[in-house]
């Protein structure tokens, strides 16, 4: 009877679960009773941040295909609806575009944990190979959403990724045909993206993430020392270097999660677009197929590749350079799934591997963001060598790692695991030589700096002047062009400007409702004239900036060969005329050096002080326009990360608690 009172009750229902579906059992195989290494540090986190990302991605995403319409004709207005008239639309838009991108940034750290500590040798071959199968299958997901937007850079950087297909021999024709779902692309190609994107890979994914998952647990875990905690156990079969992973692993991955994110909502809140790295500033603009952007290039975790591409550039045994820059940069990612048969150390951890292999991983490292930043750039001669010299040094890590791992001098891993950790002035050396490595070669072959722009500084809580650039917007620049993704209602709202004097003042068709989208009062004339239509005004402060709008509104001066009779200091060659030259004046250039602009005396209406104003707050009101919650988006993300910070603080103590009592 006894015996029976001092046994602890279990919970009926979780027997009742437990007798059906093994969740107890579960737990405690991959939580409570699974021994992880007591000295994981900080390169382990990146694997549960992986986690927190892919979860990100798939609630994120889900409520963005409520409002998404797949289609050439509604994918960029669909998205563009999020963004402005769904409810923190703009937040769930953000949270996944930037999700995308920490998605290769944690995924990228990973895998170079992974290289740095041997966690692809025996017995973690499976575990490898089902990594770098998400990684391919993670990479094919973000190259199909990145085409969703239908922005400019997402039409062309579609077209040139699937005309790669066209390269291969014999069947490349047919086989870019099958992939596009028609002969060009088309809303036929982003329909199928669609169906990709949303559905196919994430079910893959999903399951190649469970299978990397079972097979990490079936063998145990790596560590930085790259030794078996389980060759090390007490009489009850424990491992003496192991800890169970909850509750310890659980509470002190929360720290690592709480940092990121504070890191992530900073980029969300602050600078989503990460200077046109997350979001390219092109695909603020409507995917034209007949106007093909200054520089085509992939969003950023795409360009190493994209570099060695480009880096082919001779023919081979008859075969084009595009088909050899398409084996390059697909066996630059089919290299990675051999790695645990190149490596032919005695030793995992690159803290006991010899001099060879640390240069080696570190050369190679420098060699990838090299290509990366090379990738964003426009290709030149000196850029087109150091990228050639920078693949070479890629598949060379992989290629002489058979060589150069059973050459080189290691030393002998310890038989307990070790708390050793690099010391402040180490990493302060490594990061200083690694800064140095990748800058110098960059700044060799950097190009010449274009025509120096006027920094001048927005503000959106300068009520009188957004007044004022609507009234300027509405008076010289509506008339041509629109602003269709924009509406009078949400513009008075934000400027305080009354309904009856925004109907009296701005809106000028009888027939136009305030809640209706601004559209331009005489489009199809205004085709007539310039031979084109001109272009939307609501996203032109994202996709040139205000540095370069200011400049522009201001750089016109006369030129007879033209012709409107005028060209301009930023837009050369412009092919409209300058619509506010009542108010400016006329100004002259020096044809051969037009590096000053004077004004023709008698001419305009306003002074240049003046006139400056004037064109400050137009610009001023098309950066609001642009995105209209950006102070929305900035107050809220304060309040966001004051959030975090007390977060992390409790999270902080929480895990000092529980780690107190364990030995490093």
């Amino acid at each position: 009877m006894s015996d029976e009172v001092n046994q602890p009750k279990k919970n009926s229902f979780m027997t009742w679960i437990d007798a059906r579906l093994p969740v107890t059992k579960a737990f405690e195989k991959h939580m409570s009773k699974y021994y992880a290494p007591k000295n994981f540090n900080i390169w382990y986190i990146f694997g549960v941040l992986s986690m927190v990302v892919l979860v990100n991605q798939l609630l994120t995403g889900i409520w963005l295909t409520m409002n998404y319409v797949p289609s050439s004709e509604g994918a960029f207005a669909s998205v563009e609806y999020i963004m402005r008239d769904v409810d923190y639309g703009w937040l769930l838009r953000y949270l996944h575009s930037t999700g995308a991108s920490a998605f290769f940034v944690v995924v990228y750290l990973h895998m170079f944990r992974g290289l740095m500590y041997g966690s692809y040798q025996k017995p973690r071959e499976l575990i490898w190979i089902f990594g770098m199968t998400i990684y391919l299958i993670l990479m094919a997901e973000g190259f199909m959403g990145y085409v969703l937007p239908w922005g400019q850079m997402s039409y062309w950087g579609a077209n040139v990724i699937v005309s790669l297909a066209g390269a291969v021999p014999f069947v490349g024709e047919d086989l870019m045909i099958w992939i596009q779902g028609d002969y060009l692309i088309s809303g036929a190609t982003l329909n199928r993206f669609f169906a990709l994107h949303v559905v196919a890979l994430p079910i893959v994914l999903l399951a190649l993430v469970v299978l990397h998952l079972l097979a990490l647990h079936e063998v145990g875990s790596n560590n930085p020392d790259g030794i078996e905690i389980k060759k090390n156990k007490d009489a009850n079969g424990i491992p003496l270097d192991g800890i169970p992973f909850h509750p310890y692993y659980s509470v002190h991955d929360l720290v690592g999660i709480v940092v990121f994110l504070f890191v992530f909502p900073f980029v969300i809140f602050f600078m989503p677009e990460m200077g046109g790295y997350f979001i390219e500033y092109a695909n603020f603009e409507q995917a034209n197929s007949l106007k093909t952007p200054e520089h085509i290039a992939p969003v950023w975790y795409f360009t190493p590749f994209y570099s060695m591409l480009r880096a082919v550039t001779y023919p081979l045994f008859g075969i084009d350079a595009k088909f050899w820059g398409l084996v390059v940069m697909a066996g630059a990612i089919a290299i990675l799934f051999v790695m645990p048969w190149l490596d032919r150390s005695p030793v995992k951890s690159m803290r006991y591997k010899g001099m060879y292999s640390r240069i080696a991983l570190l050369a190679f490292v420098i060699s990838f963001v090299i290509l990366g930043v090379l990738g964003t750039q426009l290709a030149t001669g000196s850029r087109t060598a150091l990228a050639q010299l920078c693949t070479v040094i890629y598949f060379a890590y992989f290629l002489a790692m058979p060589w150069y791992t059973r050459k080189e001098k290691t030393t002998t891993p310890p038989q307990r695991v070790t708390g050793r950790f690099i010391s402040i002035p180490q990493l302060l050396l490594v990061l200083a030589i690694f800064v140095i490595l990748i800058w110098a070669p960059l700044k060799a072959v950097a190009a010449e700096a274009g025509l120096e722009l006027e920094h001048v500084e927005m503000n959106l809580e300068d009520e009188s002047s957004l007044q004022s650039g609507i009234q300027t917007f509405v008076n010289y620049c509506l008339g041509c062009h629109s602003a269709q993704y924009s509406r009078y209602q949400r513009v008075a709202d934000d400027l305080n400007i009354p309904e009856e004097i925004m109907v009296e003042n701005i809106i000028f068709n009888p027939e136009t409702d305030i809640g209706d989208l601004m559209f331009s009062s005489m489009p199809e004339r205004a085709e007539n004239w310039f031979g084109v239509a001109p272009p939307d005004l609501t996203l032109v402060a994202r996709v040139r900036q205000p540095e370069w709008l200011y400049g522009y509104l201001k750089g016109f001066y006369l030129d007879p060969s033209r012709p409107f009779g005028v060209n301009n200091r930023v837009f050369a060659d412009v092919g409209m005329p300058n619509v506010l030259e009542e108010l400016q004046g006329d100004q002259s250039c020096d044809p051969e050096h037009c590096d000053e602009l004077h004004h023709v005396t008698g001419t305009g209406n306003l002074s240049e002080e003046e006139f400056d104003e004037v064109v400050y707050d137009l610009v001023n009101f098309l950066y609001y326009m642009g995105e209209p919650s950006r102070l929305d988006r900035e107050r809220i993300g304060g309040y966001v990360l004051l959030f975090l910070a007390f977060l992390g603080v409790l999270v902080f103590m929480l895990n000092r608690e529980y780690w107190k009592d364990i030995e490093h």
